[in-house]
């Protein structure tokens, strides 16, 4: 739920504290003025209320409901005892809850301030006379000036600048600050995110070059507007404008309460200013123009359904600053255009999982549902069809339903689809004219699936030539859509929408409606003869849910329905063949018609279109005068078993699309089809028996199939140029060669063989338009010279620039001295699996080829040359390629000028590689902008190269995962290879980088990983490098292999005079406490403390932030102190002489040297308070939800800080000085058991981005060597922290030690909760361990003689780490290691 919209119950935004007589009318007015024109909800008091020495309740309630404080320090402030006071309570408020205090030293130098000199010592001297006895409130404003002083702010001086520049700074500041106030994207905004990145892209965001105009296109409840306010939030939180503005209901509001009114709305909105006065909307368009057109501003109209409205608000892109971004959100796409908007953004549906998932959310408001729930969700997600507005709708309706009541209502909504539904779908209806009313409900109750061309040829009856035109009407209005392979297509509940209007026509009375499509009504009409005049179409499709029916009838049904024009019957039987048809039938679709032709009184002048399958026609000959059929389009006989003929049909002259595909038992086709001028279609494939074929002269066909005519021996004849037929696909015919008038097909560009034994004339490829041949599996390929001396034709040949594909066809080496150079202009050549031994040298003179492709060549040994602009080398499974010939593809030279992808066999890192790694993954750091271009290597014997030749890793960037440019299923499977592959491929191939504002900050060094972790089994991955190309303009001092953070830091800290004090006087070793908190101290101080940011940078884990507040990177500092929960634990225990610099030291070596050399008292207690915030920040769980509350940390500091002074007087908690500092190794590195016994370490993980959880664990014996590791994903449905995690760590560890027969074993965990847990007896109480309570309570009970129980710190059991963090990335559920993993291997002792 990232998107989910951010809600506060905060009244203002800044709070202004200031001396009123200083600077009221003056610098804070204008500033001020300032925040309130952006917008800012600011609150200054007035004059009234700075009565008296104390400040009321209203302003203490001002200053806490408020997110900044901002404090103008002037020369008079401290004066003040009102605004003394007024600033204690501030920094008591805001700072505590970790709200922002932003100080501006007006014409003061904060060093008066900070030490209270000059007129600050003045004024505090008279407040020490005038307040004797109040000396700890006077020491509480003395501390309150100090505090603010040393908080970062602003500092104006006399004569250094403007004033207004100076606020322009501080607004700006507070505006990045506050953001304007997210709108609500949706209870569950399912699918958005990655929405947004699309649409940001679109819009260019962070370039300042023009105005950016988007528009979101798509039906009505797809989920547009919840896309733009996502996108709106998305904006305000990362980007600097102007202003913003969002107009909702753009549609309704515009007819309700005129354009006007929506103008003062945007102008308000961006410009802060409350009353503004319109006379009209051409005013308000001026307005726009001229008040606007220097901002950079965001701008959302929603809703969009006229020019006017677009007219008056956006009329074009001048009328807004550099940099804006505008975005339109309309049903009607077609509205767009006229109004420079050329960018567009379809919104669909969601997909099949998303549309599961907001489903589940309504429906039972958590991720996940009982499972008996799967299999009705599911069929509520097909009926939905991935529309969110139905989906919400359904989940809300049935939210706490049973199984039978979600099964009895999709039953009801199938029959009477939901009113709020349909209500919003049939907006797009009411806006159209009448007669694309009628269109679109001839296509949705009749025509959804047919071809566009065939439902123009039926319609165009009904509705001239205009029908084209209503057709481009409903596509732009997204009512319809027509795919890529020209079927016209809609939504179900479109569909659905548009059979109820059409309902609305006749209810009682089918028979008299213009169209019937419910197969009851049809029924009825059938068998009681009770259709009249007014039926016009008839549409009878039993779909196979529905059981098949028969429908008794007389055949006379028809002799009524004198208008009728198009039948179309599917999947029913009837028990007789028609009587009669109405002569003005213009489309027939009848599949198994019941009998063996056609009514002989039936007058088909008007018939367009005739499709009978599965029909037991003989042949397709006609009854009557021939005559009739002339206006006939399209027919179709496909699988009509017994048809074994096609007769002469040159009768036939208006035939565009003929079809007898699979006609089992068809011998003989007449050679008048070979003469038919208009026919565009030609279709014979899959019939079997089918041995010779007529000539051909059909000037007009586009597309011949034949494939799968088994016997047929002979190609066609080709009688004359025939242009139109662009490809040819000939698969698993008996023909041995092409006549030699296949070169009349003067079009043809693309030609595929599969045919065994096939005789190839070279002077194929003299034909002019010819890019593409490709033949797979020709066994027996016979390369033939047509004429003598053919062989030297060599580059005259076609194919430049094309495709060469000759893959499984027993090629050897003599095919390369048989006119092999006739193809040195092809750009990709494809010799996949033959069996030749070498690549001929002249392949260094292919000069145009880029692709080359020699996978599963077994034989080859040699390739004796590189062509010069090779990009792409593909050699999967070449065993028996020599080294020589593989080191030829790791010259740096190929590399250095193209972006190229490799792969051979082999396992050689190239010396000019700039890093190598032997594990999954690799890295480096640049600062600036990325790198021009990042060459990639993997080392592994996977099949790793996906279906676009790229391979592809995981890439984050600062921790962020960026965008794979070609989808990889997570449940790819790889296939093992015999030998080691390499791979090269260039990082932009594989992955997008989104633009750097995104992921990286301005001349800082930003992190780079590519990675493999969780695409294949880590194992299996044997090396990995990175080698960087730069450009001439740029060096490569801006790149760097080793953390640059960490080098400085380790410099800072070895070179500081406190760090080497803290190791001189051995400081932590002398600390008073117990050892184990003193080696965590010695552990923080060493930098060892697993945080995420140190685990994601050791590779242990993808997730880098903090699990209690979200911050991008948990830090030592952030999670021990700086973290908001654990800053408020601080501050409640801190000493106040601390409270000033405890939060500013950056360093944490130096924050631990100044606290435990402050007291010894301090020292101690601190120490007590790190363990319990370390505690608490490693069981956040709802095992005991009180672990992570501020309340709860400084009760258990308390507690445990005085048990300790009772258990130890005698101490009197004296520094030991006197103590030598010992090697720590045995007291926080991992122990062996004593002979026999096994240990057995487990730990959990959780990784919250991609909602995963994993346990693992390692079995060692007594010397420490591996014995068996395990790692099982875990089902979320059943935990909900890391030691919920671990505990299922626990069981896994005890069954598979009691399958493996292991004995006597010590279980040890990090986790002090799941140890407790199963030594208390696996207590039931928490809900959410429940499922395995019982199980492991039988394990544990029934083996108490051969268990023992052991704790151990997070950085001991980093070996059992690494195998729960492998189950995050895993694929299958469990899985078990009988040999040390590689990623496990730097913890123990193999």
């Amino acid at each position: 739920m990232a998107l989910q919209s951010r809600s506060s119950s905060l009244s203002y935004d800044v709070f202004l504290s200031f001396r009123g007589e200083d600077t009221r009318h003056g610098f804070t007015g204008h500033l001020y003025s300032a925040l309130h024109s952006k917008g800012i909800h600011t609150f200054i008091d007035d004059e009234g209320l700075q009565r008296g020495e104390e400040i009321t309740p209203a302003l203490v309630k001002a200053i806490q409901e408020s997110k900044i404080a901002i404090i103008v320090l002037s020369i008079n402030y401290a004066s003040s005892s009102f605004c003394l006071h007024e600033l204690a309570t501030i920094l008591e408020c805001l700072m505590g809850k970790g709200r922002l205090v932003l100080p501006v030293f007006y014409k003061v130098d904060p060093s008066h301030v900070r030490h209270q000199n000059g007129s600050y010592e003045e004024a505090l001297a008279k407040h020490e006379e005038r307040f004797k006895a109040e000396k700890e409130k006077l020491q509480k404003w003395k501390m309150a000036l100090h505090q603010v002083a040393n908080l970062s702010g602003y500092h104006f001086k006399d004569g250094e600048g403007y004033e207004y520049k100076f606020i322009e700074k501080i607004v700006e500041q507070v505006s990045r600050e506050i953001n304007p106030a997210c709108l609500h994207v949706a209870d569950y905004p399912v699918g958005l995110e990655w929405q947004v990145r699309q649409v940001r892209k679109l819009l260019d965001i962070g370039s300042d070059d023009g105005v950016h105009m988007i528009g979101f296109h798509g039906m009505g409840g797809v989920g547009k507007s919840a896309l733009a306010r996502a996108v709106y939030n998305n904006l305000i939180i990362d980007e600097k404008f102007d202003g913003f503005c969002f107009l909702e209901n753009v549609r309704e509001k515009s007819n309700k309460d005129g354009l006007e009114h929506l103008q003062r709305i945007l102008l308000s909105k961006i410009l802060g200013e409350k009353d503004i006065n319109l006379a009209s909307k051409q005013q308000g368009s001026s307005m726009i123009q001229s008040r606007l057109k220097e901002k950079k501003v965001v701008l959302i109209l929603d809703d969009v359904d006229k020019h006017e409205q677009l007219q008056a608000m956006v009329g074009r892109p001048d009328w807004f600053g550099p940099g804006s971004k505008i975005i339109i959100t309309t049903r009607d796409k077609q509205l767009l255009a006229p109004h420079q908007v050329i960018t567009t953004y379809e919104v669909k549906g969601l997909d099949e999982k998303d549309a599961l998932q907001l489903l589940t959310w309504k429906a039972f408001k958590k991720e996940k549902a009982d499972p008996n729930y799967v299999e009705v969700l599911q069929r509520a997600v097909t009926y939905a069809s991935g529309l969110p507005l139905a989906l919400e709708v359904i989940g809300s309706n049935l939210f706490e339903k049973s199984i039978k009541e979600w099964e009895s209502a999709l039953k009801k909504y199938k029959r009477i689809p939901k009113k709020e539904i349909l209500e919003i779908l049939k907006v797009s209806f009411d806006a159209l004219e009448e007669e694309e009313k009628s269109v679109f409900l001839d296509l949705a109750c009749c025509l959804k699936g047919c071809k566009l061309t065939e439902a123009e040829d039926i319609l165009h009856a009904f509705y001239d030539d205009c029908m084209k035109d209503h057709i481009g009407v409903l596509v732009e209005k997204s009512l319809v859509v027509v795919k890529w392979n020209g079927i016209i297509n809609m939504h179900d509940l479109i569909q659905d929408m548009g059979r109820r209007i059409d309902q609305q026509e006749s209810p009682k009375e089918p028979g008299k409606r213009k169209r019937l499509w419910l197969s009851k009504d049809i029924i009825q009409v059938l068998e009681d003869n009770s259709g009249t005049s007014k039926i016009e179409i008839i549409s009878l499709d039993f779909s196979s849910s529905e059981k098949e029916a028969i429908v008794e009838w007389d055949g006379n049904a028809f002799k009524k329905m004198k208008n009728l024009k198009i039948l179309i019957i599917r999947n029913v039987k009837f028990s007789k063949g028609p009587n009669y048809f109405p002569d003005s039938l213009i489309a027939l679709e009848w599949h198994r018609y019941p009998s063996n032709c056609l009514p002989s009184n039936f007058n088909s002048n008007k018939l367009v279109v005739c499709k009978l399958p599965d029909g037991c026609f003989t042949s397709i000959g006609f009854h009557g005068s021939q005559k009739k059929f002339r206006n006939i389009k399209v027919l179709k006989f496909d699988k009509c078993k017994f048809l074994s003929q096609i007769p002469d049909v040159s009768h036939l002259p208006s035939l565009e699309e003929l079809s007898f595909e699979r006609c089992d038992n068809l011998i003989t086709v007449h050679d008048s089809i070979g003469f038919l001028n208009k026919l565009k279609i030609l279709s014979a494939k899959g019939c079997s028996k089918l041995r010779t074929f007529p000539p051909l002269n059909l000037t007009s066909l586009e597309n011949l199939q034949l494939s799968y005519c088994y016997s047929l021996e002979n190609f066609p004849e080709i009688l004359g140029e025939m242009e139109n037929i662009r490809g040819l696909l000939l698969n698993h015919l008996l023909i041995k060669e092409f006549p030699v008038s296949i070169q009349n097909l003067i079009g043809l560009q693309y030609l595929h063989l599969s045919c065994r034994n096939f005789q190839l004339q070279s002077s194929i490829f003299t034909m002019f338009n010819l890019n593409i041949f490709s033949a797979k599996n020709c066994k027996g390929w016979q390369w033939v010279n047509s004429e003598e001396g053919e062989e030297n034709m060599g580059s005259i040949l076609s194919l430049k620039n094309g495709e060469f594909d000759v893959q499984y066809c027993d090629l050897y080496d003599d095919f390369f001295s048989t006119g092999f150079t006739q193809f040195a202009h092809v750009e990709t050549l494809c010799l996949d699996g033959n069996n030749f031994t070498f690549l001929p040298e002249c392949i260094k003179e292919f000069k145009l080829l880029r692709s080359l492709f020699v996978s599963n060549c077994k034989y080859l040994q040699e390739i004796r040359g590189v062509p010069p602009k090779l990009k792409s080398l593909h050699a999967i499974n070449c065993i028996s390629l020599s080294s020589s010939s593989s080191s030829m593809f790791l010259n740096k030279e190929l590399y250095e000028a193209e972006k190229i992808s490799f792969c051979f066999t082999g396992a050689t890192i190239p010396k000019w590689f700039n890093q190598q790694s032997r594990g999954p993954s690799t890295s480096f750091w640049f600062r600036n902008e990325f790198p021009d271009r990042v060459l990639c290597l993997i080392i592994t014997p996977l099949d790793f190269w996906n279906l676009m030749g790229r391979a592809t890793p995981l890439v984050f960037i600062n921790g962020k995962l960026q965008e794979l440019m070609i989808f990889q299923p997570i449940d790819t499977e790889y296939t093992m290879l015999e030998l080691d592959h390499t791979y090269l491929f260039d990082l932009s191939k594989v992955c997008i980088i989104d633009d750097m504002f995104e992921v990286a900050l301005e001349k800082e060094w930003n992190h780079v990983e590519v990675t493999y972790v969780g695409l294949i089994e880590t194992s299996l991955v044997k090396a990995t490098g990175i080698h960087i190309f730069m450009d001439e303009e740029r060096r490569m001092d801006d790149i760097q292999f080793d953390d640059p953070y960490r080098k400085r830091k380790l410099d800072h800290v070895l070179n500081s005079s406190e760090s080497q004090q803290l190791v001189k006087n051995h400081r932590l070793w002398s600390w008073v406490g117990p050892e184990r908190i003193k080696i965590l101290l010695r552990n923080i101080a060493d930098g060892a403390l697993s945080t995420n940011a140190e685990r994601r940078y050791m590779h242990n884990s993808v997730n880098t932030s903090c699990l209690s507040c979200d911050a991008l990177e948990e830090t030592c500092l952030h999670a021990l102190r700086d973290c908001p929960k654990v800053a408020a634990v601080w501050r409640s225990v801190l000493p106040l002489e601390l409270e000033v610099k405890f939060f500013n030291i950056d360093e944490v070596t130096l924050w631990l040297e100044r606290n435990l050399s402050f007291s010894v008292d301090w020292a101690t207690k601190f120490g007590f308070a790190v363990e319990v915030i370390w505690e608490s920040r490693n069981e956040i769980d709802l095992l005991d939800p009180r672990a992570s509350s501020p309340i709860y940390m400084i009760m258990m500091i308390i507690i445990r800080y005085e048990d300790f002074i009772r258990a130890h007087p005698s101490h009197k908690l004296m520094m030991r000085d006197h103590i030598q500092p010992c090697s720590s190794d045995h007291l926080f590195k991992w122990r062996p058991p004593v002979d026999p016994w096994l240990k057995l370490n487990v730990d959990g993980a959780i990784d919250p981005c991609s909602k995963t959880a994993a346990c693992g664990g390692i079995f060692r014996d007594y010397s420490g060597r591996f014995v068996l590791g395990f790692s099982v994903k875990l089902d979320m449905e059943y935990f909900c922290s890391f030691d919920e995690a671990e505990i299922w760590g626990v069981y896994h560890g005890i069954k598979i030690a009691r399958q493996y027969d292991f004995g006597k074993i010590v279980v040890e965990s990090d986790s002090a909760k799941a140890i407790r847990f199963v030594q208390d007896g696996c207590p039931t109480y928490q809900q959410h361990s429940f499922p395995l309570c019982h199980e492991l309570r039988a394990l544990t009970l029934s083996a108490t003689n051969y268990l023992d129980w052991s704790l151990i710190y997070r950085e001991g059991n980093m070996a059992a780490a690494s195998f729960a963090n492998f189950g995050l990335s895993m694929n299958q559920r469990a899985w078990i290691f009988s040999a040390c993993p590689t990623f496990c291997a730097p913890f123990v002792d193999v």
